[in-house]
């Protein structure tokens, strides 16, 4: 009794201890949780598609080799077959099989650990991060440089790739060496369907639901039913309307409750041509029907995957851009040169995201952009203009002494200007 409640409590301490460490490591790496969580969960659900699609073949072919068992078992239990001849062909058989096997194995060997490699290498991607906060190394260190220039690369290569600058995005990744860090084959996969898709084809499209068709029922996915329909809809376009009946009754006969109505609906297609004006139909021969399609898959296999909807690279720089933009950002005579937000590339991109809030101000030089402080003070010009010291003396020393206001090309001496000192 005692070993076993001194087992309890060491459990509970560890599980105890377990939390902490989580709740640590959520406070600890804020950023790495917030910004990589793609970057572990993708080649982990590739993974776990290829153990399940390996576990899929194997069991198959293992079947297989055990019909081929039975027979051989079939052919000794009855003496008019108990031949040479029958029974080296029944093993011929079963060899083939196993070899057949033996091959698929290796093949689905190969694959999987080409996706453990890959979370390896992810891993300690993260872990070269984690290591550097641990040690609390200054941000202008040599590795943490290496290490955020890589981070951004991978968000570009992503941001490349979800808008379909395909060779681009390819050439960044050899440039900046992060060939293992990127989800290119997902992408690659997506750009070959949309393609087709495109091209009023869903054949491809279709294959891929069905090799996830359990994973996309999971998520309560209509694309396969969608597609189905579509091509329903495109034999009654083309007059084909006895093939779109045989067709219907191929594919719609078990659908579920839900897309049922929507079945009974597009039955009433086989009545309308295709100029009809009446509605619904009218829209279900709409030829922006693939657009949605095309829509409507982009969002599934993000979903299957766990990608968010926009790149990580728009979120970060509007974060970024956010948290600069200031009212004067779109005040032409308020406007810093050393501001993002105030040059003519981000000044447009920002216009629809908040304003940053700001607990303290800070003054700065419209000249120079430097901030104003103790060791450059505000000075003010006769005309009530107030600039940093170490500009006006610049420009004082290049004009014998003269300093002219940028805002009002108004001229003093240096020594008309006076300090201004702040409470």
């Amino acid at each position: 009794l005692a070993c076993r409640i001194a087992d309890c409590r060491n459990g509970r301490v560890t599980q105890t201890q377990e939390m902490v460490d989580k709740e640590a490591a959520r406070r600890e790496y804020p950023d790495i949780r917030a910004l990589e969580h793609s970057t572990l969960k993708v080649p982990y659900e590739i993974l776990n598609k290829k153990f399940r699609t390996a576990q899929k073949t194997i069991d198959r072919e293992v079947a297989n080799i055990l019909g081929g068992s039975n027979e051989i078992l079939q052919c000794s239990s009855d003496p008019s077959n108990q031949s040479i001849e029958s029974v080296t062909n029944f093993l011929g058989g079963v060899v083939q099989k196993l070899t057949a096997l033996k091959r698929k194995a290796d093949d689905c060997y190969n694959q999987e650990q080409g996706c453990i490699k890959n979370c390896k290498l992810r891993i300690n991607h993260l872990q070269d991060r984690m290591d550097q906060l641990r040690r609390d190394l200054p941000e202008d260190d040599f590795a943490i440089t290496i290490w955020q220039r890589k981070r951004c690369s991978r968000f570009i290569v992503d941001h490349l790739l979800r808008h379909g600058y395909y060779k681009a995005a390819i050439d960044l990744i050899e440039e900046a060496d992060i060939k293992g860090l990127c989800n290119v084959e997902i992408f690659d996969v997506a750009r070959k369907i949309e393609a087709s898709l495109q091209t009023k084809s869903v054949t491809q499209c279709l294959n891929w639901c069905i090799d996830n068709r359990s994973r996309l029922k999971k998520i309560k996915s209509s694309l396969e039913f969608n597609l189905r329909m579509q091509e329903f809809i495109e034999l009654i376009r083309e007059g084909k309307r006895l093939d779109a009946v045989k067709y219907a009754r191929r594919h719609f006969s078990n659908i579920d409750a839900g897309s049922r109505d929507l079945m009974k609906r597009a039955m009433g297609l086989l009545a309308f041509q295709i100029n009809t004006k009446c509605q619904p139909y009218h829209d279900m021969y709409n030829p922006q029907r693939w657009k949605m399609l095309l829509q409507q898959f982009r969002e599934d296999i993000f979903s299957l995957y766990q990608l968010k909807e926009r790149s990580m690279f728009s979120v970060v720089l509007q974060v970024g851009l956010a948290s600069l933009k200031t009212p004067d950002c779109y005040n032409e005579c308020n406007k810093n040169l050393q501001c993002p937000i105030c040059s003519s590339s981000f000044n447009e991109i920002a216009r629809s995201l908040p304003f940053s809030h700001c607990s303290h101000s800070r003054l700065v030089c419209k000249i120079s952009g430097e901030e104003m402080n103790g060791n450059n003070p505000p000075m003010m010009l006769p005309n009530g203009m107030v600039y940093s010291e170490k500009a006006l003396m610049k420009l004082a020393d290049s004009n014998h002494g003269i300093v002219t206001c940028p805002r009002t090309n108004a001229s003093y001496l240096f020594s008309d200007l006076k300090r201004v000192f702040l409470l």
